[in-house]
């Protein structure tokens, strides 16, 4: 299923970018995020700072977000901004949602400070450079 998911994704981005799928390779981190009201442990659970993904994971080239609990429903707080010159860019989180951007600096953007329950997301990221490439995880 996961395969499956993060081919469909794959093909999504290329096409909406104009690349070819096979130009795309995973990479990592790719991760699931559950993040609630408790407090950071670590500045890496600082999730609401504004950010750069190319910058803070080095591989990124296009970055997807596959959601899995809803906003308002689920949890409050928690959307996905994009932090741009004019005006923000807002995204509500809703289960089987996917969102993906490019991964530079033309995408500053955070997260809401979840302010009750639990927010839920699969972020799958791709490169283009296949010495970056990641194979699909694999449950042991």
């Amino acid at each position: 299923l996961r395969r499956d998911v993060r081919q469909r994704i794959q093909q999504r981005v290329a096409q909406a970018f104009g690349i070819s799928p096979s130009a795309l390779y995973l990479t990592k981190p790719t991760f699931f995020s559950r993040i609630n009201s408790t407090e950071a442990k670590t500045t890496h659970d600082e999730y609401w700072h504004p950010h750069v993904d190319k910058v803070t994971y080095g591989s990124f080239d296009y970055t997807s977000l596959l959601y899995l609990s809803d906003y308002a429903e689920d949890f409050g707080g928690g959307r996905f901004v994009f932090m741009d010159t004019d005006s923000n860019k807002t995204v509500e989180p809703q289960a089987g949602r996917v969102s993906f951007f490019t991964s530079g600096s033309e995408n500053l953007h955070r997260v809401e400070k979840v302010r009750w329950g639990t927010r839920y997301a699969i972020t799958i990221s791709f490169t283009c450079n296949p010495d970056h490439s990641i194979g699909d995880p694999v449950l042991a």
